[in-house]
């Protein structure tokens, strides 16, 4: 959209100065991306640009594109809103017309830079009862934390600028997370995005063919939810697919990542798996979190490495999987429940701190079978005393190791009512790279 105080010619120059800068330089799908839907809507057909014709045209998806299997163009017009705000924040300061892309828009925005915009909030669907909302109110806590972690990392960083950074830091946390504590850049944590559905208790039935889409309940299943969750009756239950969902241990987990971040001075920030690319692992310092069943990541990141993962099918439930197990090792680690409820259970999770995908950057997969493996992983790496324990163990297998450390380790955690107790090592391998 170009609004009558900014001419065609300043829109145009405006989308040059983008693409020519450094900033843009090595992003060559951005650049298509943006000059793609900037043309089109400075030809006045900004009506016509929806995701399906940007997948199909931009990236080359071709005729038979499905948007619902394929979220190329959502993670890439997230990646694009990141870079001109990065942009705008750094060389394009003082440039006298902006380009925005608005949240949930393909149609880029050409606005004079001294007009402050005010996109309008989307409206949230009707909350469902307390009981009900379970992993909706989980998302908004995990958000909330590490919120209130970052507050914090930026306020001890302040206090701690004039000192030495990260000092106090001690020994056995400074070897195994030393190239990330003294990288200014940073890193990332990465949240997972499980396939899930929010349960909804609506005091009357929901329209059809009206959006958002929601799979009624009925029968033994219905009945099933009401004593789960102590529903009271009447009114009438819902499934509502939910993509955007953090898990408790994972939420638990970040703000312990970003408290030994602080202590560092090192910025943290987050992002969600459905929005990362190749491009964000090659730049970025990369902490992926949650199993292969809820971050596509996992997979091909783990693929040439002795420790994988595999995903629930038919009867066979997740797994971690040993690809050369030692002599005594197990080929395959589940979670073995231990009452009917599932509410005490031993559980694994698999740690694999690795070389960035391009060797230059650090990379770290914190990969529970469940969340509450994953927190206990994380627990377990921000502990000096239990890492203490496993620079003993690293430096038992390569005594005259002085590299970072690579490594992947699982590590088993009992589980009563979804709190995990203390993480224990069952298995070690030491990465050469």
């Amino acid at each position: 959209m170009v609004p009558a105080t900014v001419s065609e010619a300043e829109a145009r120059e405006a989308l040059n100065r983008v693409l020519r800068s450094r900033t843009f330089e090595r992003s060559e799908r951005l650049q298509k991306f943006l000059r793609y839907v900037c043309e089109i809507t400075l030809r006045g057909e900004g009506s016509r640009i929806n995701e399906y014709l940007i997948g199909a045209e931009v990236f080359e998806r071709g005729p038979d594109y499905s948007p619902q299997e394929d979220g190329v163009v959502r993670r890439q017009a997230h990646a694009l809103r990141r870079k001109l705000h990065e942009y705008y924040e750094t060389e394009g300061r003082a440039d006298p017309v902006r380009i925005e892309l608005p949240l949930g828009r393909y149609v880029p925005v050409f606005r004079p830079a001294e007009e402050e915009t005010h996109w309008p909030v989307p409206a949230r669907i009707k909350a469902a009862p307390a009981q009900a909302r379970w992993p909706l109110a989980t998302a908004i806590l995990a958000g909330a934390l590490v919120f209130l972690a970052g507050l914090w990392a930026g306020r001890y960083t302040s206090s701690t600028a004039a000192g030495s950074t990260g000092a106090g830091i001690p020994p056995a946390v400074r070897e195994i997370w030393g190239p990330w504590l003294e990288d200014p850049s940073g890193a990332v944590i990465c949240f997972s995005n499980p396939l899930s559905a929010v349960i909804k208790h609506l005091p009357v039935p929901h329209p059809e063919g009206v959006l958002p889409r929601r799979l009624r309940l009925r029968g033994e299943a219905e009945q099933w939810v009401r004593e789960e969750f102590r529903l009271p009756p009447g009114g009438y239950l819902y499934f509502a697919p939910a993509k955007s969902q953090g898990k408790m241990g994972e939420a638990i987990g970040a703000v312990h990542l970003a408290q030994l971040f602080a202590q560092a001075g090192v910025a943290v920030r987050t992002t969600q798996s459905r929005f990362l690319t190749w491009e964000d692992l090659r730049s970025q310092n990369m902490i992926l979190l949650g199993h292969n069943e809820a971050n596509a990541w996992v997979d091909p990141l783990l693929e040439r490495y002795p420790f994988r993962l595999t995903a629930t099918r038919g009867v066979r439930q997740r797994a971690i999987v040993n690809t050369r197990p030692a002599p005594g090792e197990p080929r395959d680690y589940f979670i073995a429940y231990s009452d009917p409820s599932g509410d005490r259970a031993e559980e694994f999770a698999l740690v694999s701190m690795l070389p960035g995908v391009d060797g230059r950057r650090q990379l770290l997969l914190v990969n529970g079978l469940n969340t509450q493996a994953t927190q206990a992983a994380i627990e377990y790496l921000t502990s000096a005393s239990r890492l203490s324990e496993l620079v003993h163990m690293l430096r038992r297998q390569a005594p005259g190791h002085s590299r970072p450390w690579h490594f992947q380790l699982v590590l088993r955690t009992e589980v009563r009512d979804k709190v995990p107790t203390r993480a224990t090592p069952v298995a070690l391998r030491l990465i050469r790279e």
